[in-house]
């Protein structure tokens, strides 16, 4: 009796983790799909004229896949609106998409099934059969650290210059995009304007340094 339970678990997972890359594939299409349709409505643009497809398409894509490549300016296109779902954007493909439910998982204290874990664990590309959840809540917690570190620091810098509104969301932008090495930023021209302010460009590295080295070199360097 107990080797058919075997049999069936793992014929189970076996025909799970054919089906793993495949739902994931479909989950970054569907992501990338809905943010063309948001980043292409008429509200989100400065103009108030909708974003055509291709553009639309691309940018998700890109945000998505945190590359920074775009085919508009994204600093004079959209309003704080499209800014917003762009951020979004990045930080789901930053970050992981699944390491967002999985958080909201913890948070509720509710038991993370076995296909959500096996979905987790393609997602982050991990090759251990264990420790996906504690890694999720774990990248969840030092994203979050060094993000908001790095837009407290860059406050001191862009508050005295854009005032508090505008200051503060160019630091939570610009920090979570660099975190995530998207290469998006919102004033036009990159970080041209700052080439002799080493304090925001040492901020800005060191953002894009902490994310370049991967979750999983942060969790071996602190455990």
């Amino acid at each position: 009796m107990r080797m058919k339970k075997r049999n069936r678990l793992k014929k189970r997972l076996a025909h799970q983790h054919f089906l793993i890359p495949q739902i994931v594939s479909l989950v970054f299409l569907l992501l990338i799909l809905a943010g063309t349709g948001l980043l292409m409505l008429p509200t989100v643009t400065k103009s108030g004229e909708g974003t055509n497809f291709l553009d639309a398409l691309f940018i998700a894509t890109s945000a998505i896949c945190v590359t920074g490549l775009s085919t508009l300016t994204v600093a004079d296109h959209y309003n704080i609106w499209g800014q917003g779902i762009l951020l979004i954007l990045i930080e789901i493909g930053g970050i992981g998409f699944m390491s967002i439910p999985v958080f909201f998982y913890i948070l509720a204290r509710k038991r993370v099934h076995l296909s959500t874990r096996m979905i987790l664990r393609e997602s982050l590309n991990l090759d251990r059969m264990s420790g996906e959840i504690h890694l999720a809540w774990y990248i969840i917690r030092i994203a979050f650290l060094i993000q908001v570190s790095g837009a407290v620091l860059l406050a001191f810098a862009f508050v005295p210059r854009f005032g508090w509104r505008q200051g503060l969301w160019y630091s939570v932008f610009h920090a979570i995009s660099a975190f995530c090495n998207a290469g998006f930023d919102l004033f036009g021209n990159s970080m041209v304007g700052f080439q002799n302010e080493p304090f925001v460009l040492g901020v800005i590295s060191f953002l894009i340094i902490a994310g370049g080295l991967g979750f999983l070199v942060w969790f071996d360097l602190l455990h």
